[in-house]
């Protein structure tokens, strides 16, 4: 094989990776004009090939826009700042009119291309398409202006209360109770016993400080009905004594629920957050890659020994790329109903890899993977399960002091049962009996801004592939999770379940 076919071969290996990458990749040289875009780039810009090699960065000035709306002139663009400085730029999101008159949004970065002078030749830029993200961000938006405009209309529930907390007047009541029934009676006697230590500390505070304050609480109608409310403790002084305290209590249940179902969607696209969490590490081998190729290529490269050193490491820069594009690939696979065996060992270091940027800045992975028999699943959904259950470990110890977060990730085979088990144990503070029964129901949450849907969810997707997550914890020493899938095949076509 001639060094010109090496050439052209590695050449066509990064064209595919680069149709691959879940994100627009662009080359731009050194004064500016574009060499070079992905099927991904075209697509955000809504431009063809031939369009964008013809076009300079500052041709796209007249349309693109920051994101309050004003233009964004091409001095903004981080790659105008990578030309002008020679230094990587950090992520900026710019919204780009489409000739058709569409608005897509992006996240742009760029990141400086060296000849091998080590003088700057061009840079590359990526960008991740977020324009669904600000729709709903949009969506949302327009959502809580039409909420709070209808709240603005009716009338909140204002209490005035003495310093003992006691009701004396109230403009409206709950449902099933009087006025009668409530003025006069203490006013934390209508608030979910669980959070009235909560409230009184509040009201505690109002006396302490004379100051306003803010808070939300929930309170219980008289058929026993649960509704959210932001509250305000407002002093009412007299000669800089609190003499009264004015409640004021807005219903914002359906607003806390909109906000679930908002974090509910953002939590299941799980690829899409994965991709832009490890985007950033395409960057350095595809950087390498194009510094060398470029140098192969150039009238530098006429000492056959250097060429062929250059080459070399282009493709090792390549195949790192590729691994990266085949671990995304294999999570965004769409899930299937019929199970095969897969090594559940595969599977559990691909989460590890794609779970890296959350996992490993938090917590020490300790390993022990035994070889285990192969188990029936659907390797994206048993990798999303892991990830979840991977996050879900590394935010139980990131409260912890560093020294002593670790999370222990080992297989485990059952034998006498035909089973498989993935075991991932924290060092967090652990989950207090009372409430380990519950984490599995869906909206039920330990964190105070989770939303109880991740290990619902898994267990929903374990089950269906005819297994079971088991779930142990000691406070103060920590959680483990255990994945029991099956290694054989019942009579029926489906796994038996454990």
């Amino acid at each position: 094989m001639t060094a010109i076919q090496t050439l052209h071969e590695g050449a066509e290996l990064v064209r595919r990776i680069l149709d691959a990458v879940p994100g627009g990749v662009v080359h731009v040289a050194r004064d500016g004009s574009i060499r070079s875009a992905n099927p991904e780039a075209l697509r955000i810009l809504g431009l063809r090939f031939d369009e964008v090699s013809q076009r300079f960065i500052a041709d796209f000035e007249p349309q693109t826009f920051h994101e309050d709306g004003t233009p964004c002139p091409a001095a903004d663009y981080p790659v105008a700042r990578v030309l002008a400085t020679g230094k990587p730029q950090p992520p900026v999101t710019i919204g780009v009119r489409k000739p058709d008159g569409e608005l897509s949004w992006a996240v742009f970065r760029a990141e400086p291309v060296l000849d091998a002078d080590n003088t700057l030749a061009g840079a590359i830029v990526t960008f991740l398409d977020i324009t669904a993200r600000k729709r709903a961000e949009e969506d949302l938006r327009a959502s809580e202006q039409k909420w709070r405009s209808l709240a603005q209309h009716l009338p909140d529930f204002v209490l005035v209360v003495d310093r003992e907390a006691r009701i004396h007047s109230i403009n409206r009541v709950l449902p099933g109770y009087r006025e009668d029934d409530v003025v006069g009676r203490h006013s934390h006697e209508f608030i979910d016993p669980a959070l009235r230590p909560a409230w009184q500390a509040a009201f505690d505070e109002t006396l302490a400080t004379g100051n306003a304050t803010p808070f939300e609480t929930r309170g219980v109608s008289a058929s026993g009905e649960y509704r959210w409310y932001e509250t305000v403790f407002v002093p009412v002084s007299d000669d800089g004594v609190v003499r009264r305290v004015l409640v004021v209590a807005r219903d914002v249940t359906e607003r806390r629920a909109m906000l679930a179902n908002l974090a509910e969607k953002e939590r299941l696209a799980s690829v899409g957050m994965l991709a832009a969490s490890v985007a950033h590490e395409i960057m350095n081998p595809l950087t390498y890659v194009l510094a060398n190729l470029d140098f192969a290529m150039s009238e530098r490269g006429t000492e056959e020994a250097r060429r062929g050193q250059a080459l070399a490491e282009a493709r090792e820069g390549a195949q790192r790329m590729q691994q990266i594009v085949w671990d995304l690939r294999a999570l965004g696979r769409a899930g299937i109903e019929e199970l095969f065996y897969v090594d559940a060992r595969s599977v559990l270091e691909l989460a590890l890899r794609l779970s890296g940027p959350e996992v490993a800045r938090k917590a020490n992975v300790v390993l022990a993977l035994d070889e285990v028999p192969g188990v029936l699943a659907s390797e994206s959904r048993l990798c999303q399960v892991l990830i979840n259950l991977l996050v879900n470990a590394a935010q139980a110890v990131e409260h912890q002091p560093f020294e002593a977060r670790e999370i222990r990730v080992r297989t485990r085979h059952d034998g006498s049962a035909n089973l498989v088990g993935i075991e991932i144990q924290d060092t967090g503070v652990g989950i207090p009996p009372d409430l380990l029964p519950r984490i599995f129901e869906p909206f039920y949450t330990t964190k105070p801004m989770g939303t109880g849907l991740g290990l619902s969810i898994s267990r929903d997707i374990v089950e269906r592939m005819g297994g079971r997550i088991d779930a142990t914890s000691t406070l103060g020493r920590g959680t483990t999770f255990t994945v029991w899938l099956s290694t054989k095949r019942a009579a029926a076509g489906s796994p038996e379940r454990p």
